[in-house]
């Protein structure tokens, strides 16, 4: 079975995209209302952190199809993820150009902009390190896992040393001052999550599979509590979002059962509605706060009806973009799946 099509991992997928929709209209719902909501002490935008680890995963079993074949690896890559993130960014400067006053916290600045179609981190003018588009700060770690990946297919053990040239990158971070924006994002050790997924998939090619409903279900609610717990902790990002990560991902991957489960289309959907959602939230928010009373009905409103939203555009955008898009451009049956 293709990691695409294991069952557990598109429905962690959904989760991860989710949590990430929750997390950011949560923080603007209690902006805009100025009152604590529920749920908010839930580090619901360490969703992030999932896919990375899921990206590990599918990486490493995809790549062992293209041993010693670096080019067609990165250009099947590329090519799954590059063009929606294009459009959303090109979307992105076309509202900055056209309507400068409808994005918040973005300026038209022309270096970031070629910046972000080049995936070279970059800093703004307020100190943060990202691309126009600034969820696309994830494409820039995933565009860079990629072509380590990519490079490492070239030499005979390239698991060994992806994993040793991942640690080394991490490690020079860890002990050098760099103040390059490039060399400070890219050696943050938030990417050894790469690693852990690349670890559950060895463990995953090698047979390490115990199917268990109630095993899964346990793991995922250890890791989403272990998330909560730990992120108040003064612990790096790489432990303490990075270890629960990896608990949800092996609960989807070792311990799920592979049989087919609801909801396996908005895994599909999840890529299309982490690029999109931000603008469906902007939107629904100049639309709708002048007609909700600031009261805590007025926020609940708000987070359910916006949500609704973005995970309607989120599907729409998947169903009516990506994937003609993705049938265009994706390789041929006998290629690698995204």
């Amino acid at each position: 079975m293709t990691p695409r099509r294991l069952p557990g991992l598109q429905v962690l997928r959904a989760l991860a995209a989710l949590m990430v929709l929750i997390g950011h209209v949560l923080a603007e719902a209690e902006h805009y209302f100025g009152l604590p909501l529920p749920g908010d002490a839930v580090p619901w935008t360490r969703g992030v952190d999932i896919f990375f680890v899921i990206s590990g995963f599918v990486i490493t079993l995809s790549a062992n199809r293209l041993m010693g074949q670096p080019g067609p690896f990165l250009w099947r890559r590329l090519v799954r993820v590059v063009p929606l993130y294009f459009l959303f960014t090109t979307l992105m400067v076309a509202v900055l150009i056209a309507l400068p006053g409808g994005a918040k916290d973005t300026t038209l600045d022309p270096a970031q902009i070629l910046s972000s179609y080049s995936f070279i981190p970059y800093e703004r003018g307020d100190g943060r390190i990202a691309p126009v588009l600034s969820l696309g700060w994830t494409l820039n770690y995933e565009i860079f896992f990629y072509a380590l990946a990519a490079l490492c297919l070239a030499l005979p053990r390239p698991f060994l040393a992806l994993t040793a040239l991942i640690c080394s990158i991490a490690t020079l971070g860890a002990f050098i001052p760099w103040t390059s924006a490039p060399l400070v994002f890219w050696s943050d050790p938030i990417i050894l999550e790469f690693l852990i997924g690349i670890g559950l998939a060895q463990l995953w090619q090698r047979g390490w599979r115990w199917p268990h409903w109630g095993g899964a279900a346990a793991l995922v609610g250890i890791g989403l509590g272990l998330l909560i717990v730990l992120d108040p902790t003064p612990l790096p990002r790489f432990i303490a979002a990075g270890v629960p990560a990896a608990l949800i991902v092996a609960s989807g991957t070792l311990l799920c059962p592979q049989r087919n489960l609801p909801g396996q289309i908005w895994g599909d959907a999840s890529y299309a509605l982490y690029l999109s959602h931000r603008f469906a939230l902007r939107a629904a928010t100049i639309l709708l706060l002048p007609l909700l009373p600031a009261s805590p009905f007025g926020a609940a409103i708000y987070v359910i009806s916006v949500c609704a939203l973005a995970l309607a555009v989120g599907l729409l955008t998947h169903l009516l973009i990506e994937r003609p898009m993705m049938r265009t451009l994706a390789p041929k049956p006998k290629a690698l799946p995204a």
